[in-house]
């Protein structure tokens, strides 16, 4: 039976030998080629291994094959594998025949490898060996500058949910993440990427509760990071772990100009921290310490530090407890400062004491040109005091002293001093809930004649002085009266002011009826050639017709105009009613 097989014959290789111990002679088969026609792949520098054996002559022939029987295995376990290298060989196709059952081939069947007709092809491409012109997209590895990336690993790591909105503004200059609820965990992984970035400059976190942790991670992000000028980190609970780590921080971040941590619930403690930052700070221009628990013990501790200070333009100590001692402490500070241009002590219970001791350090500092005492308890003595430095003092431009117990003689001093002044750069006078009387709007309008731009809040305006000297003073009605309409249009009259009016009615007139058709009235008017609301004129006429059901001739009555009494008690329920009203 005729099989054609295709093999393939290593053209360089080392055969095996027959074992001369075992006695058998292994019959060469050689195939004879029946198609030589046929193109032939060929493929070269193939690896091909060589087999050893370990005690077998090595043999000249180039084609060798064992017989695969029981006893030729046990012999194959002394072939020893020396190397592999690579051969060249050929593929050709023969036909042999084979009987079935037989396993060797006969001598006679077996052909010169010289007779063969080799003939090489190319080797069968392989798919990357193709060429097309489809575009295989790769995906290319990017830097991602914008940090986003970073963000979500770290939170990853931390086991937090992104924030959509900080990856969204990430890159933005301003970065207002106000009552976001963040904690300190979120407040660290958005420090851990804001310390690269080169593009954010204001950053505001208030209300987020990040304590002392999240302060620690702040300021350990700006100990890095130069870039950013603006820190909002209000109502966070950053205690004193956090105010150690902002103070430590500004000791060598040289680019933040502003810091705001109020609502903190700073004390004592903090103060002395907060205090030695501020007797070696360089860079800081504005600090906002509003809103805490800084009482009088931590006052005096404060005061000294804001003395030496040189640096800061702009201090926030509102809303504190900054009494007696305390409050004397800081106004020496402020005495003896030499930059500081406005400064918020509102909201303190300075007292009188605390309030003298402003008073004497306005007369000596020439650099504060905004001061806001509002809200400490201060008196009409302190004042007149206030009023006393404002006449040697020319830098103050705004002075606020509202929500204090001044009286209208403190106001009225404080006017004074303004307006003989002439040399005063006051710009805003602020006395939100004092009350005043009719002298100090005098002098008010004096003080507008010469400074257009001059601007004033003050509290109700009384008839008289509330001090004990006013007593027995003529009360002077501050709201004169408006002066009086020609028509005034009331509920359910009309009154006329000016008597011409009433003898062009009288010709309209000739029969001396004191009735008018509603055209002839308001034609009257138009003759008196005098300013009046016609629409609302016009309306009431209609309304004294319908209201005359008798009257068929739709005629008005204007006798009343007459009747002086009842004209008089008309425009006194008007005026009552404007004034309420105003």
């Amino acid at each position: 039976m005729n099989f054609s097989f295709l093999i393939q014959i290593p053209l360089e290789s080392v055969p095996e030998e027959p074992d001369e111990d075992s006695g058998q002679n292994l019959t060469t088969l050689q195939r004879e080629v029946s198609t030589p026609n046929v193109r032939i792949p060929s493929q070269s520098a193939r690896a091909t291994l060589v087999r050893t054996p370990a005690t077998r002559e090595k043999t000249t022939s180039p084609l060798v094959f064992h017989e695969e029987d029981e006893e030729k295995k046990d012999e194959e376990k002394n072939i020893l594998i020396t190397e592999i290298k690579p051969t060249e060989y050929q593929e050709v196709q023969f036909e042999v025949d084979v009987e079935q059952g037989e396993d060797s081939f006969s001598e006679e069947e077996s052909v010169e490898l010289k007779d063969l007709v080799v003939e090489p092809v190319e080797a069968e491409p392989k798919e990357e060996d193709y060429d097309t012109d489809l575009e295989i997209e790769e995906e290319a590895f990017v830097h991602d500058t914008s940090g986003r990336s970073h963000y979500t690993k770290i939170c990853n790591q931390l086991g937090l949910v992104p924030i959509n909105y900080f990856m969204r503004h990430i890159q933005d200059t301003e970065l207002a993440m106000r009552y976001h609820g963040l904690g300190p965990s979120a407040a660290r992984a958005i420090a851990l990427v804001l310390k690269d970035t080169i593009t954010l400059e204001k950053l505001d976190l208030r209300g987020n509760w990040i304590e002392g942790e999240g302060g620690e991670a702040v300021a350990r992000m700006l100990e890095e990071n130069d870039y950013v000028t603006d820190v909002c980190l209000a109502d966070n609970r950053l205690g004193l772990m956090g105010a150690q780590s902002l103070c430590r921080m500004l000791n060598t971040n040289a680019g933040l100009r502003r810091l705001d941590i109020s609502d903190n619930g700073f004390g004592t403690v903090e103060a002395a921290v907060i205090a030695q930052a501020l007797e070696t700070n360089k860079y800081l221009k504005v600090l906002n310490l509003s809103h805490n628990r800084f009482d009088e013990q931590a006052g005096e501790i404060l005061g000294p530090a804001i003395g030496a200070n040189d640096i800061l333009d702009v201090l926030d100590l509102s809303w504190n407890c900054l009494r007696q001692k305390g409050a004397i402490s800081v106004a020496k500070g402020i005495k003896e400062n030499v930059r500081l241009k406005k400064c918020s002590l509102a909201w303190n219970g300075f007292g009188p004491e605390g309030g003298a001791a402003i008073a004497d350090a306005l007369m000596t500092n020439n650099s504060l040109q905004e001061i806001d005492i509002s809200g400490n308890r201060l008196s009409a003595d302190v004042a007149i005091k206030v009023a006393k430095a404002i006449m040697s003092n020319d830098n103050i431009r705004i002075l606020k002293m509202g929500n204090n117990l001044l009286t209208t003689a403190g106001a009225i001093a404080l006017a004074k001093a303004i307006n003989e002044s002439e040399s005063s750069e006051m710009e805003e006078l602020d006395l939100t809930d004092v009350p005043v009387e009719f002298e100090f709007l005098r002098i008010i309008e004096d003080i507008k004649a010469k400074r257009p731009n001059f601007k004033v809040v003050h509290g109700p305006i009384l008839r008289v002085g509330n001090t004990t000297e006013d007593l027995g003073k003529p009360a002077i009605d501050p709201n004169p009266r408006r002066k009086k309409d020609p028509i005034m249009v009331l509920d359910q009259h009309i009154v006329v002011n000016d008597f011409r009016l009433l003898d062009i009615l009288k010709r309209y007139d000739p029969d001396n009826s004191m009735t008018l058709e509603p055209q002839q009235f308001l034609a009257a008017c138009e003759e008196l050639a005098i300013p009046y609301d016609r629409a609302k004129v016009e309306e009431a006429v209609k309304g004294l017709v319908d209201q005359k059901p008798g009257n068929d001739q739709g005629r008005i009555y204007f006798g009343n105009f007459f009747d002086q009494d009842k004209l008089q008690e008309h425009i006194k329920k008007y005026q009552e009613k404007t004034d309420n009203e105003t």
